[in-house]
C-alpha cells in the first residue's frame, strides 16, 4: 500500500486526503445546512459550488502547469464521497464536473483545449455536459444530432433529454455526429460556450430525489469552434479512461449516501443504549448488519480507485476484466446505497420516518434511489453478461 492511498478515501468522519479534508469541511459547514433547503425547493446548491470554486477543487484534477493541483482520480473520488456525505446534488455536481476536466487533462491535447483548461482553473469555470439525447434514452454510444461541420461557422442543435445544473454552467460539453453523413455512432465531443451558446428549457425538474441537480431539458444551438473539439473520437475517449473515470466518481456519490444513511442509523441506537445504560438495544444487532455492508461497499471503491490508479500507470484501463468490474461497481454501490437507506429506516423507526427528526432518513432514501437509473443497472449487467460469454474466467 503506497503513502497515496494511505492519504485517502478515509471514512469521510476521518478525512485524510488533502482533498477529502477540504470536501468534509465544505459538506459540514455549507453544503449539509442549505442541503434541506436545496432539496425541498428544487434548486442550484450555490453555496456549495462556490465553496468548491474557492477551495479549488473545481480545478483539482487539471495539472500544476495549467492552473490545477494534479490532483488523482482517487482522491477526488474521496472528496465526492466526504461531500455526498452532507449533499448529494453537490457531489454529483463535481461529480459531472471533475469528469469533463478529466477529459480536458488527459485528451485536451490541441493548443485550444490547453488554453481552456488554464482558463477554467485560473476563472474557476464549472463545467455541465448535455450528452444525452431526446429518442436515444441513456445510450450515449450513438448521437441523432449532428455537427454542421461545412458551414462558416460551425453549429449543432440538439434536443438534450437531461443538462444538469445547466443553467448555471459556464461552459457546456456535448457530443454529436461528426458530420450529417456520419453514422450514428461515429461520434465527437466539444465545448459549447456563451454568447455562441443558447439553451431553451424544455421540461422542468420536479423529481424525487437528487433535485439540486437542476437535469432539466434543453433545446441546444451553437456556434461550435474548431478550437473547442477534442482531436479523437468520442469511442476513444470513453474506452481510454472516461467510461472508467465516469463509473468511479459517480459511484463515489452513491457510498457517501450509504454512509450518511448509517451514520443516522448509528446515532439513532447510540442514543437508545444511552436511555438504556447496560443493555444492548435490538437495533445493535440490525445495524452491525448493516455494517458489514457497508464496509463491502467502501472497499470496493477504493480497491476499484486503487485498480484504476495502477492499470492506468500501466496503460491498461482498457483491460476487460477490469472494464467488467467497474459496471459491477456501479451495480453494486448503487444497490447498497438504497438497501443501506432502507436498512437504516427500519432501525430508526418512526423518527427516520419523519421528516422534522434528527434522525430523518426522507432526503436520503430518496436521493439514493437516483443511482439506480443514472446509468441502468440492467444494461450493465447484459454488457457484463455477453462479455462473460468470451472470457475463459469471471
Amino acid at each position: 500500500m503506497t503513502d497515496y492511498w494511505a492519504d485517502g478515501l478515509g471514512a469521510p468522519a476521518d478525512a485524510q486526503g488533502k482533498w477529502e479534508r477540504i470536501a468534509w469541511e465544505i459538506g459540514e459547514m455549507v453544503a449539509g445546512p442549505n442541503s434541506n433547503d436545496v432539496d425541498r425547493n428544487a434548486r442550484f446548491p450555490h453555496e456549495a459550488v462556490a465553496a468548491l470554486k474557492e477551495s479549488g477543487l473545481l480545478s483539482a484534477l487539471l495539472p500544476v502547469t495549467h492552473g490545477g493541483d494534479d490532483a488523482t482520480m482517487g482522491e477526488i473520488s474521496g472528496a465526492i464521497r466526504a461531500l455526498a456525505f452532507h449533499c448529494a446534488s453537490s457531489a454529483l455536481v463535481l461529480a459531472m464536473h471533475s469528469l469533463e476536466t478529466f477529459s480536458l487533462k488527459r485528451h485536451g491535447l490541441t493548443p485550444g483545449l490547453q488554453a481552456l483548461a488554464k482558463e477554467v482553473a485560473a476563472e474557476n469555470l464549472l463545467i455541465a455536459n448535455a450528452n444525452s439525447e431526446v429518442g436515444i434514452g441513456g445510450d450515449i454510444s450513438r448521437s441523432i444530432c449532428a455537427l454542421q461541420n461545412e458551414t462558416n461557422p460551425m453549429t449543432i442543435e440538439k434536443q438534450a433529454l437531461a443538462v444538469s445544473y445547466g443553467e448555471y454552467a459556464d461552459l457546456v460539453v456535448t457530443i454529436a455526429r461528426r458530420s450529417p453523413e456520419a453514422s450514428e455512432s461515429d461520434q465527437i465531443m466539444f465545448f459549447c460556450r456563451p454568447p455562441q451558446l443558447q439553451m431553451e428549457p424544455t421540461s422542468v425538474w420536479d423529481s424525487i430525489g437528487l433535485r439540486g441537480t437542476c437535469s432539466r431539458g434543453f433545446r441546444i444551438t451553437a456556434e461550435v469552434s474548431p478550437d473547442l473539439i477534442y482531436p479523437m473520437p468520442l469511442a476513444t475517449m470513453i474506452n481510454d479512461g472516461g467510461g472508467q473515470s465516469r463509473q468511479l466518481l459517480l459511484n463515489s456519490v452513491w457510498v457517501g449516501l450509504a454512509e450518511a444513511a448509517a451514520a443516522r442509523a448509528h446515532a439513532f441506537v447510540r442514543e437508545a443504549g444511552r436511555r438504556s445504560i447496560g443493555t444492548t438495544p435490538a437495533t445493535a444487532l440490525r445495524l452491525a448488519e448493516l455494517a458489514v455492508e457497508l464496509q463491502e461497499g467502501r472497499s470496493l471503491l477504493v480497491s476499484t480507485a486503487q485498480r484504476f490508479y495502477e492499470l492506468d500507470k500501466m496503460g491498461d484501463v482498457q483491460n476487460a476484466g477490469f472494464l467488467m468490474a467497474m459496471r459491477s461497481l456501479k451495480v453494486s454501490t448503487s444497490t447498497l446505497a438504497v438497501r443501506t437507506a432502507t436498512e437504516a429506516l427500519s432501525i430508526c423507526g418512526i423518527a427516520g420516518y419523519r421528516r422534522d427528526s434528527p434522525f430523518s432518513l426522507d432526503r436520503i432514501l430518496r436521493d439514493s434511489h437516483g443511482g439506480v437509473i443514472m446509468g441502468s443497472n440492467e444494461r450493465n449487467l447484459q454488457d457484463n453478461a455477453q462479455m462473460l460469454l468470451a472470457r475463459k474466467q469471471i
